[in-house]
């Protein structure tokens, strides 16, 4: 089975094809312990310029096995939310925090 950083990448990935105004995709986690957890969803933050600000609002997916194992949450924000979320103005829920960025992948 495929783990959720792999399944993490193809969502990311997908989800460009589909909207190519997304600039920017990080991934979210929880602690270490909740992330191991298969039942607890991938995270992923969508900086997108056509959305309208709205907070943050994520928005759940079930599993769709075999290709997605795992259910999934995304979150999508303007570039200034993003920046909030970075400056500690605007935040994810209790427990969930800022990842490594799957778009644009780093050189």
């Amino acid at each position: 089975m495929p783990d959720k950083d792999e399944i993490a990448r193809v969502i990311a990935e997908a989800h460009r094809r589909v909207e190519p105004a997304i600039n920017r995709i990080v991934r979210v986690v929880a602690d270490e312990n909740s992330e191991a957890d298969s039942s607890e969803p991938i995270k992923l933050l969508e900086v997108n310029p056509d959305t309208s600000a709205s907070g943050i609002l994520p928005i759940a997916f079930g599993a769709d096995p075999p290709n997605i194992p795992f259910p999934s949450v995304v979150i999508e924000v303007t570039e200034g939310e993003f920046d909030e979320i970075q400056n500690g103005r605007l935040f994810l829920p209790d427990g969930w925090h800022l990842g490594v960025t799957l778009y644009p992948t780093a050189a």
